[in-house]
């Protein structure tokens, strides 16, 4: 399908730039000549060099999408897979940002050396590209320290006896980390939801006790099921906001709490996005392990857990470079042609549509 959209846009482009050389060619017929008339030749120059940039710059949109665009809207993990599985997916993602990121600035040198430019227009682009490859920074910065704690070649429903609350350490990384995410999201202007919590307690035997320990039979289904009605938002909301803990879980802990308390019994969680978001955290983080009694119950849960999250930070990621390209294309589509290439120029005009999404 990409192929496809970049094959119409390459086609739109020569249509419309044959379509403006012709009418350039009609306005300069019939001897046209004095302070007004346009070096049709620097103009052409000018267009075919629009021409390769709007071609460069679709192969960017392309290539950010069939980097990740296998995991979109997929599972990334799968019962019975390894911590490691999620740091792979985070990897990925970082290294499809930062090849984004470095055909930015072959975009950026290409632009520069357009010729008949408008030097205001080009000062336009060079800012926006400079946003987006900031805010790209931040974005690579985050998914590294993710893939650094989700790395652990253990089942990510690992298990045992008691419940083991995950490293703290791995934990506050990996609430950092989805906490920068969305404020870049909000900053570049996306509009984040904080879902619904699911409102009451969840009572220690409808999950939390497979999650800290002390478990009964069924347990692990019961904390299958709280899982899969959780909210995905609210369930980042909850990760973004977390605060861990030193010692046992107890009743009412929220997610960060659960995740990293010790095998207790009694335990009940604030909510059931806090329950499930807790699962998530626990899965993917080195040290968390589940109650024994409900193994395979529990792998179920940790990897639908592990997959709302993963989803929902693929999204804020997908949007946040979306926007930031977005802003790059609408000041490519205004870059005006100058005769002399200077910021007042005379013989100017906005050249619009030769960049297309």
């Amino acid at each position: 399908m990409n192929i496809e959209k970049k094959g119409e846009g390459k086609v739109r482009v020569v249509i419309l730039m044959v379509m403006m050389i012709v009418m350039m060619m009609g306005c300069n017929s019939g001897g046209v000549s004095g302070e007004g008339k346009v070096n049709l030749e620097a103009k052409n120059s000018f267009l075919e060099s629009l021409v390769k940039i709007g071609e460069g710059f679709q192969e960017i949109f392309a290539g950010f999408g069939s980097a990740i665009g296998d995991v979109l809207g997929f599972n990334v993990v799968k019962v019975g897979d390894n911590r490691s599985k999620v740091g792979e997916h985070f990897k990925k993602v970082g290294e499809g940002l930062t090849t984004t990121k470095n055909k930015l600035n072959e975009l950026k040198v290409k632009i520069s050396e357009v010729k008949n430019v408008d030097g205001s227009t080009i000062k336009v682009v060079e800012d926006a590209i400079k946003g987006a490859s900031d805010v790209f920074e931040q974005l690579i910065a985050s998914l590294t320290k993710l893939a650094g704690v989700t790395s652990a070649s253990v089942p990510l429903g690992d298990a045992n006896n008691g419940a083991v609350g995950a490293d703290k350490v791995s934990v506050d990384t990996v609430i950092e980390s989805v906490k920068e995410i969305v404020e870049v999201a909000i900053d570049s202007g996306i509009k984040i939801v904080s879902g619904s919590d699911g409102g009451a307690t969840v009572v220690n035997g409808n999950g939390p006790n497979a999650l800290a320990g002390n478990d009964n039979a069924g347990a692990g289904d019961k904390l299958a099921d709280e899982v899969s009605k959780a909210d995905s938002w609210a369930m980042i909301d909850k990760i973004k906001n977390a605060q861990t803990k030193n010692g046992a879980a107890a009743a009412g802990d929220a997610a960060g709490e659960l995740a990293t308390g010790t095998g207790a019994a009694g335990v009940t969680a604030k909510t059931n996005a806090d329950l499930a978001a807790a699962v998530a955290l626990k899965a993917m983080t080195k040290g968390g392990k589940f109650s024994v009694n409900n193994a395979d119950s529990v792998k179920g849960a940790a990897a639908n857990a592990v997959n709302k999250v993963l989803v929902i930070l693929d999204v804020l990621i997908g949007k946040t470079v979306a926007i930031n390209l977005d802003k790059i294309r609408e000041t490519v589509k205004a870059l005006k042609y100058s005769e002399t290439s200077g910021i007042e120029a005379g013989q100017s005009g906005t050249v619009q549509s030769v960049v297309t999404k």
